[in-house]
């Protein structure tokens, strides 16, 4: 008997406790762990009249976890929006279109957060050529083997000269061609670092009055060891020697490099193999040092060759050298950047 007696009074303490340690359970359920938001860090676009403008999404959102997803769209029936695929968008508009423009953004991180909010494009009337002067234009053609083909700087010589401007080509290289002018500092296969190392005696030498710098493909196209980040800071070192050595007031035109095809030529073991991204993501770079750059107060003017050039359309043979088309591009492209630093200038 008083066995079952103490069998019931153990249950009893058992049942007692059982329910004290739910009672003493929050009633809130447990915290989970914090997600990652996604954080707009700009919220406008800045375009001209007729330019096919590229979108980096990274340029505009961060998150401290991987964007995942993204998507670019507009409601305006004048814009179009095409995704290039990596969180790249390329927005072109109608040439006579001016004004602001709203798009539509939606992006979602690895945590399954999505921020949906707008950009504003502002898309301003494209600069007018100023007035000329009797002053030549000293212009310096600086870059690799693209920038040594004629073909580019003989497309800025005409439309400059056709709008009534004297110009004077300079540089240590001589090639004869359509045009009166041979001089030139294109060289082919030169990296970065090559262009740093006489950089102060081309500046002190010639004098220019604009620089135009076009450089970083050999650093990437044919093998890479560096991520764009890497390359990138180099290029931005090689501006703060050009403009340490230049006079007061010289300009730098400061090129994307062209796109290439794509072809797994880095380093094995990199994130990164692919030529074609390794390009996108270097000249992401680049951007964000030239705005950084102009809101500094630096003489430096965007000549966006990347966006203005398509791979399917413009490059020959090897994927990476430009066409017949590809150069008069690039040749007008550093035409609308001469007409903005003129326009600055003034």
């Amino acid at each position: 008997m008083h066995y079952f007696i103490r069998l019931s009074w153990l249950l009893m303490c058992n049942i007692f406790l059982s329910c004290s340690q739910l009672t003493d359970e929050p009633n809130e359920p447990v915290a989970e762990e914090s997600l990652t938001p996604i954080i707009q860090i700009a919220d406008t676009l800045k375009g001209s009249q007729g330019q096919i403008m590229d979108v980096y999404i990274l340029d505009y959102f961060e998150s401290k976890v991987p964007i995942i997803n993204s998507v670019l769209y507009s409601e305006e029936i004048q814009l179009t929006v095409n995704s290039l695929g990596d969180g790249r968008f390329r927005l072109s508009q109608p040439g006579e279109l001016i004004g602001e423009f709203m798009i539509q953004a939606r992006i979602t991180n690895i945590d399954d957060l999505t921020l949906e909010t707008e950009l504003t494009y502002q898309i301003k009337e494209k600069s007018k050529p100023v007035a000329p002067t009797d002053e030549a234009l000293i212009i310096m053609p600086l870059g690799d083997s693209m920038t040594n083909d004629s073909r580019s700087r003989v497309k800025l010589w005409n439309l400059l000269t056709d709008d009534g401007y004297a110009l004077d080509y300079v540089g240590n290289q001589y090639q004869e061609s359509s045009i009166p002018d041979p001089n030139h500092e294109g060289i082919g296969g030169i990296k970065i670092e090559g262009i740093m190392d006489k950089a102060e005696s081309l500046m002190q030498t010639h004098r220019p009055g604009f620089v135009a710098l076009m450089v970083g493909t050999n650093d990437i196209a044919w093998y890479f060891d560096e991520t764009a980040s890497e390359i990138a800071d180099r290029w931005n070192s090689l501006i703060d020697r050009i403009f340490d050595s230049s006079d007061p007031g010289t300009i730098i035109l400061a090129a994307t490099i062209p796109p290439v095809s794509s072809k797994n030529v880095g380093k094995a073991g990199m994130s990164v193999q692919d030529r074609a991204i390794m390009v996108q993501q270097y000249n992401s770079e680049l951007r964000s040092y030239i705005n950084h750059r102009n809101t500094n107060g630096d003489h430096i003017i965007l000549a966006d060759m990347e966006s203005a050039l398509n791979p399917d359309k413009h490059l020959s043979g090897d994927g990476v050298h430009l066409n017949e088309a590809g150069y008069a591009i690039m040749g007008s492209v550093y035409y609308d950047a001469m007409i903005k630093a003129l326009t600055k200038q003034e």
